[in-house]
């Protein structure tokens, strides 16, 4: 038993790192419709971010999560103004491409700036080992790593239900056709969710950092992930996003503790055709009505 909620606590770690990724994922494809497969690698950025504040500024943690959130959001709202918002009526083909691109821009220029090695971020929270009744044993960083994204998470709902912003959002992703005409900033509305998914991005880049190594590369594996957490949740949904994101982890820990290491992805990919075959718009998607 002490080893099963052994596992549940590392699922539970990875989870809430997926789910920060995810729900970029998720809160722009239910903005746009754009699956943004460049967001991986924001998170990416985030967790390079998060890396150079640390090594070369010196500052603590309570400065560079902030500091890093606020720096990736701007690159992401960067990426959406000059990358996508031309484009934004164009075929869904062309900005799949562009996103594409984008993804292979980000890794490049981060390879080129800071070199292809892997790196580690230096201890940023308390690591101080905690001993459970049964044997069970957790750290104090993965304790904070689970409470910070739980928190971020429940701001972000927050904020989409019960703000004047968030609302906008919740309107925009019904008819995104109809609300410019009762006065709301569409471009605006775009450029916060573009904000809000790179920031929390960014969060899991460094939350990530913190228990694995980072390179140039990591955020296509990671990307993958989380996009596959979005869809298996349904994607356009913050719930199902985090949902799906801890359903996923869960699925991984268990079956590299129990089966394989080399069994997680295919098991990953096959839990999603599995549940799209149960569920084809996701877990708690919304089934969208076409016109004929």
């Amino acid at each position: 038993m002490a080893i099963i909620i052994q596992q549940l606590l590392n699922a539970t770690q990875l989870g809430a790192v997926y789910a920060l990724i995810a729900l970029g994922y998720s809160m722009v494809y239910g903005i746009i419709r754009l699956i943004n497969f460049a967001h991986g690698d924001i998170f990416m950025v985030g967790a390079f971010i998060g890396f150079l504040l640390a090594t070369l500024a010196g500052l603590p943690f309570y400065v560079i999560m902030p500091l890093a959130m606020l720096l990736t959001a701007l690159v992401g709202v960067a990426i959406e103004r000059i990358a996508y918002r031309k484009l934004r009526n164009a075929q869904r083909m062309s900005l799949v491409i562009t996103a594409l691109g984008v993804g292979i821009f980000l890794e490049n220029i981060v390879r080129v700036l800071v070199g292809p090695q892997t790196r580690q971020l230096p201890p940023l929270l308390p690591d101080a080992i905690l001993q459970l009744p049964g044997g069970i044993v957790i750290t104090e960083d993965k304790i904070l790593i689970i409470l910070i994204s739980l928190a971020l998470m429940m701001i972000l709902w927050l904020f989409v239900n019960k703000t004047l912003m968030g609302t906008a959002l919740r309107a925009v992703a019904d008819n995104k056709e109809i609300v410019p005409l009762m006065g709301i900033n569409l471009n605006q509305v775009i450029a916060v969710t573009f904000a809000i998914g790179s920031a929390l991005a960014a969060a899991g880049g460094i939350f990530f950092g913190q228990a694995y190594s980072i390179d140039p590369y990591m955020g296509i594996d990671l990307g993958w992930k989380a996009f596959i957490a979005a869809v298996i949740g349904g994607i356009g949904s913050i719930e199902g996003a985090v949902l799906g994101s801890f359903m996923l982890a869960e699925v991984e820990v268990f079956s590299v503790a129990y089966l394989s290491s080399n069994l997680k992805n295919g098991i990953a990919f096959g839990l999603l055709i599995v549940l799209l075959l149960i569920w084809p718009s996701g877990i708690m998607g919304k089934p969208m009505l076409k016109k004929v």
